[in-house]
């Protein structure tokens, strides 16, 4: 089997196999319920091991009762990548809050426990891709803890995060990073996503295969919608991707100095109220006789009349109806929509409708799929930006400062309902 391969199998037996949340149980010591503890008896780092890691997998995918993965892998500049591996439950019921809490206990309580098998496999995981890579790599830092999130809805999540050293390959000075080669072919199911950040002053080269979703310094593919083939997923960055700071400072300073000399000589050149001003062919004007001064004074009111009714032509242009307006008078909703993102054609409508909307009046006002819709929705929502919830058999979408809990009925939103 290729190593790489099975590096892939691993580290998703490692995310699965690890202490992961399960469907409430009924404790058999008190009958209280409780979260059930997934543990694997995969053998990975081996390539006999990928198969048993392999049937593991389809043994444990039925205990699981995560309604979400969420793996977010943040590249340093020197090729450490920092890993948090997120299990979302829907606490939806009386039941699973308390088993939650359960859970919360027992981790706060003895932390160890729960990070000891779950370290033990991804050290494995990287040592077996550091060999397929031949790239020194090792795993430390390893921690985990809980938290509630509430937004429409009520989330219980357990936190796993550690340290891959080496995850990425570091090129030249360190201007370009590639990372992904160590979890070449990795598997995503329908409720996992995965998320490759790259450090600030980089900028993307290229992304294989193409991401589900683009963020000013990260890229996104979701499970279900995405197959991770060989030689997949691919991130390189580069920090050569435009002109140095300095550079950009130098030309901004030159491009001022030539716009201050120019205005001036420019106004050097014009009358002034006082008729002191140089005239258009150099000279000084004699002022030593009483003639003299009063043909300079004639000619600077001439020269003042003639600039008055130049700037009142300008004026009554620039405000005549066929001008165009300028860029801070278009309000937003008149931007091309062309232009704008589909997370921002989403905000805007949202915002037009007051603040909130139904999700199929978004897929008609856009002309997108229910698919492509929900996608957008569920990455606006891991963002904070937008949130959603049930009226009656409706999807509604709000802005988070626009939901008022007493208006909410009819139970949880639907996250794929459009």
């Amino acid at each position: 089997m290729n190593g790489r391969v099975g590096v892939a199998v691993v580290v998703v037996a490692a995310l699965l196999l690890s202490p992961g949340i399960g469907a409430a149980a009924a404790d058999p010591t008190n009958g209280e319920p409780s979260l059930a503890l997934s543990s694997g008896s995969a053998q990975a780092g081996s390539e006999s091991g990928t198969e048993t890691a392999m049937r593991g997998i389809a043994q444990d995918q039925n205990r699981i009762d995560a309604d979400e993965v969420r793996m977010d892998v943040a590249i340093q500049p020197n090729g450490t990548a920092e890993w948090t591996l997120e299990f979302w439950v829907r606490l939806n019921d009386d039941e699973s809050r308390t088993a939650f809490d359960s859970l919360e206990s027992d981790i706060r309580d003895d932390p160890d426990n729960y990070t000891r098998s779950f370290a033990d496999r991804m050290r494995t995981t990287v040592a077996t891709a550091s060999d397929a890579t031949g790239r020194e790599m090792r795993a430390d830092g390893f921690a985990v803890e809980t938290e509630r999130r509430s937004f429409a809805r009520e989330y219980g999540v357990v936190r796993y995060t550690f340290r891959w050293h080496g995850f990425a390959a570091v090129e030249g000075d360190g201007d370009v990073l590639r990372a992904g080669d160590a979890i070449e072919g990795l598997f995503l199911d329908d409720g996992t996503r995965l998320l490759l950040e790259w450090p600030a002053g980089y900028e993307l080269e290229s992304a294989t295969p193409d991401p589900d979703e683009r963020r000013e310094r990260a890229v996104l593919w979701r499970g279900g919608e995405t197959d991770f083939i060989t030689g997949e997923p691919q991130v390189v960055v580069t920090t050569g991707g435009g002109p140095s700071t300095a550079l950009v400072a130098t030309i901004a300073a030159v491009v001022i100095g030539l716009g201050a000399a120019g205005a001036w000589r420019y106004r050097d050149r014009l009358p002034t109220s006082g008729g002191r001003g140089r005239p258009s062919g150099g000279h000084e004007p004699d002022t030593g006789s009483p003639s003299a001064a009063a043909n300079g004074g004639a000619a600077t009111a001439a020269a003042s009349s003639d600039a008055g009714v130049d700037s009142d032509t300008d004026s009554s242009e620039a405000r005549s109806p066929g001008s165009e307006p300028s860029s801070d008078s278009i309000p937003a909703s008149d931007v091309d929509p062309e232009l704008l993102s589909n997370e921002e054609q989403v905000l805007r409508l949202v915002r037009d409708r007051g603040g909130r909307m139904k999700q199929q009046t978004v897929v008609e006002e856009l002309g997108w799929t229910d698919a492509k819709t929900s996608k957008v929705v569920s990455g606006l929502r891991e963002e904070d930006k937008l949130e959603s919830f049930r009226l009656g058999r409706e999807n509604v979408l709000a802005l988070p400062d626009a939901v008022d809990p007493a208006t909410v009925t009819g139970g949880e939103g639907d996250d794929d309902g459009a």
